[in-house]
């Protein structure tokens, strides 16, 4: 190899290693222009984050600062409150049971708070509140009605056409209504008591509730009620009992037509049959 040969060759040798030399300088370049693109970005969306959530922040502060303000604003303030379907719950104790009261911002008023504190209290059976802006707002409740008072536990307590304790009774509210007592082997008869009830309320028999001291359901299928004016005992079969109501209004009314009602201590019925029990003269018992 001749010497001009061997220095072409190094030549190419060193252009080569420039060109590699180049190659890899340019492929930093790249990468360095990579992550800041990404650093960029990153950046960019985390600015954009926090304006966002910084907006967001200003509108919840903004509205509960309007809410507040709607709350005090005056315009707002109940100036009517009616109420309905009451009957032994007084119109102040409705008020002072669903915490609402004149004045008091209607917008303050949380609507389902209200029915649940009214639906809460031992005679409501269920409440509805209706709020008309910007002043008024209107209360209709549904109270339980007690046809009995029970004996349990040594307490006295109301309670509804089917046997189910309502509240205790309280001297200052004190409602005059039957004695119910039930027998515990005949828990399972006091299913007629609301059907029997309304015969008593549509007025199908000779006496009502009024007149109705006590009701005794015993073992035996049998119940007897207690009139304390009439000094009076029906004993009812509870064998088909409506039936025997039927034939017990027959003998009532036979017996006042004839002018002979007053001397009459007891009636019986059972299995179609009635049975009449005259006083005792001088005693005032069944004979």
């Amino acid at each position: 190899m001749s010497v001009a040969d061997l220095n072409k060759s190094r030549l190419n040798l060193n252009k080569t290693g420039k060109k590699r030399k180049s190659r890899n300088t340019s492929i930093k370049r790249k990468g360095s222009s990579s992550i800041s693109s990404m650093m960029y970005v990153l950046a960019r969306k985390t600015c954009i984050s926090g304006i966002f959530l910084l907006l967001l922040m200003l509108i919840g502060v903004g509205c509960l600062a309007g809410y507040r303000w709607l709350t005090t604003y005056p315009y707002f303030a109940l100036q009517d409150i009616k109420v309905t379907g009451n009957h032994r719950l007084t119109y102040g104790e409705i008020l002072s049971i669903a915490d609402v009261g004149l004045n008091k911002n209607s917008l303050a008023v949380n609507i389902a708070d209200v029915e649940s504190k009214l639906s809460d209290n031992l005679w409501i059976k269920s409440a509805a509140v209706k709020r008309e802006l910007p002043g008024k707002l209107q209360i209709h409740v549904r109270e339980k009605d007690p046809h009995f008072m029970v004996r349990q536990n040594d307490k006295l307590y109301y309670c509804d056409s089917n046997g189910e304790l309502i509240a205790p009774v309280v001297p200052g509210k004190f409602t005059s209504l039957p004695f119910l007592n039930i027998a515990a082997e005949a828990m399972d008869k006091a299913a007629i008591l609301p059907e029997f009830m309304e015969i008593l309320n549509r007025r199908e028999l000779p006496f009502d509730s009024g007149q109705i001291a006590w009701i005794d359901i015993k073992g035996g299928n049998r119940m007897i009620i207690f009139m304390d004016s009439l000094g009076l005992k029906v004993r009812l079969s509870l064998d088909n009992w409506q039936e025997q109501l039927s034939h017990l209004n027959i003998v009532w009314n036979d017996l006042k037509n004839r002018g002979e009602f007053r001397n009459v201590a007891a009636i019986s019925t059972d299995k179609g049959r009635v049975w009449v029990e005259k006083r005792s003269s001088g005693s005032g018992s069944p004979q």
